[in-house]
């Protein structure tokens, strides 16, 4: 017979310390719940009838499982957030104080200074 500890952590998928589902399955009641619901199918049973993340790289992170589960048994950790993009070198010049820009649909364009190109007025 399994020994159960009050909580205990499936932790699996992306690293082995944070992985993208967790069950506590001493909050878990078995109800299946997470795994009619799962878009994925992430989880199955084990021989004792509690879910298990059996496939952690197919978790799209949806949340329907950690959302609908009554117990509060299952966390949906985010993955790492990616690596951020360079921004890519520009041929235009560099904006100084005063400028105005207008960025349309990802296109930005230098309009000039303010309030008409150095003049004051």
């Amino acid at each position: 017979m399994r020994e159960r500890m009050d909580p205990v952590e499936d932790p699996v998928g992306d690293d082995a310390d944070r992985g993208p589902v967790a069950v506590d399955l001493g909050l878990c009641k078995a109800c299946g719940i997470c795994i009619e619901l799962c878009p994925d199918s992430v989880f199955d049973r084990d021989q004792f009838g509690q879910p298990v993340v059996a496939r952690p790289d197919a978790c799209s992170q949806c949340l329907i499982c950690e959302l609908h589960c009554p117990d509060f048994a299952i966390e949906v950790r985010r993955r790492r957030p990616r690596a951020k993009a360079e921004p890519a070198e520009a041929d235009a010049p560099a904006l100084t104080q005063g400028d105005i820009v207008t960025a349309t649909r990802g296109v930005a364009e230098r309009q000039g200074g303010w309030p008409h190109d150095g003049e004051e007025g």
